[in-house]
């Protein structure tokens, strides 16, 4: 790999191929790669990796900072993103500094780069102190000046903030000594060996064990140390992996030769890059499509809108010269796409299978940290996963290891200076529970009542036009993984709950352990219940005779007799037929469960915005019927008016239902 062929980016690694992707641009070989990176990752989440194989943190440092010693005349340079280009922008003197990194002007006004310089001269003094002998590629973490002490739970820690993560480090640590003593933190990743800077080759190896030790520079590699042990697998996690992995070896087997029509032509060719760009447009809107043959179908849609998009802009329009080349190009286009229908269908099949695997090691090695990382929230820190990872095999072949919906997501959001609202805090991760402790605290009856919640409250926001989008976002990310079986903290609070229950996977342990036995001896783990909803609702689909038989279904499933929950099932499976007062002791009523028993859902915060806009809270504060017995007689009286005005006489069961708290957690 050639130095100039990289794109050094002070956010992310660009040049670097997701896993899954090997099969899109590598075809069967690719797929033979994914498969070794899969395994040297398990190996490496089992505690028994070889050195053959290597896997790096991405630090979130800023700027990208390039040393070492140029070539050409032996002396010790830093510089930025200008050093590999033609006319490179060299820093040996301070003077350097000032001339390269002068403020530009952008519209008439100079714009203010006196931080960047301050940062490469302090970089500039101290890294020289390294005696590195070829060059070096790192993130910069921190500068004198920027180390700040920070509580967290009632511990002290050393933090510092190059970009968008805080790092914390226990201020007793041995590590927040030797942090307080430098005057520069830098972690390096990739090393550079050649007779000249544009001739350089890259490798993903970097060995620090020849550089100069200084107290003025806190320096280390991004190899991956194990400091606690967390990232090791349960024996039955590992069967589950070891498991996917032969299956998708099984399969690859099988269908092995599909893969050579992407390669085979020129029409192939094309092809990738059409269905990387489907992939990664869907990736922006938060979903990757688990369905390969409803995958096959939008890529038909999508290539024939994009074609008609090119010929509508020619000036000579579809009957002209060049729209007929068009169109007759479109029609050889999908004319192989059909005939190849088979093979698609074999690829998208493996390619979602890889990236099930890789998101399952992912999760095991964000556990692996020598250093927390946090958000800044306002004034409060929050805690979050590393940026990813760069898995380096023997030969120096590289891919990246990132949760693609949710790092995809902070990128696009983050280059389009959009605000994290919607998507940070409802669809990125589980706000309820962030460790399998978190839902241990609950029966399995109360986990099994929250979902059936959440299953109404989310069939009430697809029904209103403000929130369908909501509904839809939140139901896509809820089944984006294709099953149950995996624990995720950064699944949404839905997919964790329907893990606990139905997860082939799920070990956890419930309160209540005798009564919860028993309610998880009468389920059946069956999720497509849960599936055909989601899948209704992530399609803003709207049928009410649909959706009310598959409420009862659900209702069956978690075999719920909450009077309340059962209720409030009724009302919003016929949710465009109710009156507006109906509407509002529903939403009311969800509202007043949310709070009581799952005020962190991240679903809770849309619930109270619709019962305001409904008018049916009190100065954002307290709903007019918040009292349990009110919202008893609410919902018996708005279920029973319900019937009345339908003409349908409630049966001796309806006038039963008992409406108050009895038995309520």
């Amino acid at each position: 790999m050639k130095a100039n062929d990289i794109t050094i980016d002070e956010n992310i690694n660009t040049h670097l191929t997701h896993l899954e992707d090997l099969s899109l641009f590598n075809g069967k070989k690719g797929v033979v790669q994914a498969l070794g990176f899969l395994t040297g990752l398990s190996n490496i989440v089992k505690g028994h990796s070889s050195k053959k194989f290597n896997i790096t943190t991405k630090w979130d440092g800023s700027p990208a900072i390039v040393c070492g010693t140029d070539p050409k005349d032996g002396k010790f340079f830093i510089g930025t993103k200008g050093v590999f280009n033609k006319n490179p922008k060299l820093n040996k003197t301070m003077k350097d500094v000032s001339v390269n990194h002068a403020d530009p002007v952008v519209k008439g006004e100079p714009r203010d780069k006196s931080g960047l310089r301050g940062k490469l001269r302090i970089a500039l003094k101290h890294l020289e102190k390294l005696n590195i002998k070829g060059v070096l590629q790192g993130d910069l973490m921190f500068t004198d000046g920027d180390l700040k002490e920070k509580s967290f739970e009632g511990k002290q820690y050393i933090t510092f903030q190059p970009n968008e993560i805080v790092y914390a480090v226990p201020s007793n640590s041995e590590l927040a000594q030797r942090i307080k003593r430098a005057k520069v933190g830098i972690v390096f990743h990739t090393s550079y060996e050649g007779d000249s800077l544009e001739n350089m080759t890259a490798s993903f190896r970097v060995d620090l064990s020849q550089l100069s030790a200084t107290p003025d520079v806190w320096v280390e590699d991004a190899y991956i140390k194990d400091y606690s042990g967390m990232a090791t697998m349960t024996a039955q996690e590992s069967a589950a992996v070891d498991s996917a992995i032969a299956e998708i070896k099984n399969e690859f087997s099988k269908v092995g030769n599909a893969f050579e029509f992407l390669d085979s032509s020129e029409a192939g060719n094309d092809l990738k890059t059409n269905i990387a760009a489907n992939i990664n447009a869907n990736i922006k809107q938060n979903i990757i499509q688990q369905n390969p043959e409803a995958f096959f179908n939008q890529f038909i849609e999508d290539y024939k809108q994009r074609a008609e998009a090119k010929i509508e802009q020619l000036k000579t329009g579809r009957e002209g010269i060049a729209g007929q080349r068009r169109l007759n190009a479109l029609q050889i286009g999908l004319n192989y796409l059909n005939t190849n229908k088979n093979n698609m269908l074999s690829f998208y099949s493996l390619w979602l299978k890889l990236g099930a695997v890789k998101n399952i090691l992912y999760k095991k090695l964000s556990n692996i940290k020598a250093i927390d990382s946090f958000e800044q929230n306002g004034d409060e820190l929050k805690v979050r996963d590393p940026e990813g990872f760069v898995a380096v095999d023997h030969i120096g072949n590289a891919i990246k290891v990132v949760d693609r919906l949710d790092f995809s997501r902070k990128n696009f959001m983050k280059k389009e200076g959009i605000e994290l609202d919607l998507v940070t805090q409802l669809l990125t991760e589980a706000r309820m529970f962030k460790s399998r402790q978190g839902v241990s605290k609950y029966s399995a009856r109360e986990i099994a009542d929250l979902i059936f919640a959440h299953c109404i409250a989310l069939q009430v926001m697809n029904r209103e036009f403000k929130y369908t989008s909501v509904a839809k976002n939140y139901a896509s990310r809820t089944s984006s993984y294709g099953n149950y079986d995996y624990f995720r903290s950064n699944g949404t609070d839905l997919y964790v709950m329907i893990h606990s229950l139905f997860g082939k996977g799920s070990i956890i342990k419930f309160a209540d352990e005798k009564n919860s036995k028993i309610l998880l001896d009468r389920m059946k783990s069956d999720v497509m219940p849960f599936r055909d909803f989601l899948s209704h609702v992530g399609s803003s689909n709207a049928n009410t005779n649909v959706e009310q038989r598959m409420l009862m279904r659900l209702q069956g499933s978690l075999y719920v007799s909450n009077s309340k929950l059962r209720s409030m099932k009724r009302l919003a499976g016929d949710w465009e037929n109710l009156k507006t007062r109906e509407k509002r002791t529903l939403v009311s009523s969800l509202l007043t469960y949310f709070r009581s028993n799952a005020p962190k859902a991240s679903l809770t915060s849309y619930i109270q915005k619709l019962a305001r806009e409904r008018d049916f809270v009190d100065g954002g504060e307290k709903v007019k019927t918040s009292k349990a017995m009110a919202v008893g007689a609410a919902l018996a009286g708005a279920y029973l008016g319900y019937k009345l005005g339908r003409g349908k006489t409630p049966s001796y069961a309806d006038k039963k239902f008992n409406f108050s708290d009895k038995g309520k957690k």
